[in-house]
């Protein structure tokens, strides 16, 4: 840590949580948490607090997700459920502390998601993004990745995915870059040098789709199927026949959750990225 971070009161005196999620897919609205982990600090002391939780989804995790963090159907069996995990991450966070987390418009739309679901209330506690912080004081790097960050700064070669192992990363990129952070004396002077969040920025909306996706709407409203071509990110466009059965609106964009045929499973499918549409039961 160095002299100048140091050397600001008020950044030494906060409480700082940085935590991660892992999760069951990457669309909060039908998606779920299966693992919540935090670590309280603070800049300049090296002792810490950790809390790691596996929790039980009540839905199988998918064998592509498992693969990425590792977290399989057995050992979240008989975890408890997200409600009385969500009422002990509340009472460690505390009302005062300044979350920190790594790209954190995703784990916020997780967790409130499932405020949402259990109807629990996060008090309002500011939420700092580590991406965000990198890219303003680091413009210069490749990848903003949590990995690609933690072997530019020397503090992780390797990446478990697993929630507190993360935490623990964006603890201590966190700390590292903190020293550009400039002169601080009270919550909103980080609201005029850095972007902030709290937890109910990504709450979902029921909304009407557009008028020009009637068909869609038709087919959740029947029970239809529609042929959809569709792209990933990263992927070229592929032809999938769904079942759509819900809308959900969260942050700017419509998902359609859907039965996919290929997946023999649910899914979501962005709006914005579906590029052609038809039913095929009318």
């Amino acid at each position: 840590m160095t002299a100048k971070s140091i050397k600001n009161p008020f950044l030494k005196k906060q409480i700082f949580i940085a935590f991660d999620t892992e999760t069951t897919g990457i669309w909060a609205a039908v998606n779920r948490v299966v693992e919540i982990g935090a670590v309280k600090f603070q800049i300049g002391r090296d002792d810490v607090e950790t809390v790691e939780t596996l929790i039980n989804p009540e839905r199988p995790i998918p064998e592509e997700v498992t693969e990425i963090h590792g977290i399989t159907n057995a050992m979240v069996a008989y975890q408890e459920t997200v409600g009385p995990v969500l009422k002990k991450f509340i009472q460690f966070c505390g009302p005062e502390a300044i979350l920190v987390a790594h790209n954190a418009p995703f784990d916020i739309s997780f967790i409130s998601c499932e405020l949402e679901r259990t109807g629990l209330k996060f008090n309002d506690n500011m939420i700092l993004d580590t991406v965000d912080i990198a890219r303003r004081f680091y413009p210069q790097l490749p990848s903003y990745s949590l990995l690609s960050l933690a072997r530019h700064f020397d503090i992780a070669a390797f990446q478990d995915h697993r929630a507190l192992s993360d935490a623990l990363l964006v603890r201590n990129l966190f700390v590292k870059m903190s020293s550009e952070i400039p002169p601080v004396n009270n919550l909103t002077d980080f609201k005029k040098i850095l972007t902030t969040y709290t937890m109910y920025q990504w709450k979902t909306e029921q909304k009407e789709l557009p008028e020009e996706y009637e068909s869609i709407s038709r087919a959740i409203k029947n029970k239809l199927s529609m042929e959809i071509i569709y792209t990933a990110s990263g992927k070229p466009p592929q032809s999938r026949i769904i079942w759509p059965i819900s809308v959900q609106y969260l942050g700017t964009f419509f998902y359609i959750i859907a039965f996919c045929e290929k997946a023999k499973a649910e899914r979501t499918f962005r709006l914005d990225r579906i590029e052609h549409f038809r039913l095929l039961i009318d």
